[in-house]
């Protein structure tokens, strides 16, 4: 039979590190978890034609900030300006609130 040898430091480290990192979720709160809790997220698939931009992009939806729209559409798409080309296909976070 072989002998287990358990560290005590270490767990008692991994223990303490498993706490604080439960202690840091409640401190926060929920909203900070989740930032869109409140919205509900659902996506448009737009073909890109050319002479498209992400502003011309952008205009054809409402939004008031269209900085916000535009980086979330870079993000989600993995993009910039730089690399979109006509007939690509990007998904387009369309927003509504609950």
């Amino acid at each position: 039979m072989k002998k287990v040898r358990i560290y005590k430091t270490k767990v008692l480290l991994f223990l303490f590190t498993i706490l604080i990192f439960n202690l840091g979720l409640i401190v926060t709160g929920e909203n900070n978890i989740n930032p869109i809790k409140n919205n509900e997220k659902s996506f448009v698939i737009y073909t890109v034609k050319s002479g498209d931009t992400f502003w011309t992009i952008a205009n054809n939806y409402n939004y008031s900030n269209k900085m916000k729209f535009i980086s979330d559409i870079e993000r989600i798409n993995n993009l910039n300006s730089e690399s979109l080309k006509p007939g690509y296909k990007i998904a387009i976070p369309i927003y509504k609130s609950k």
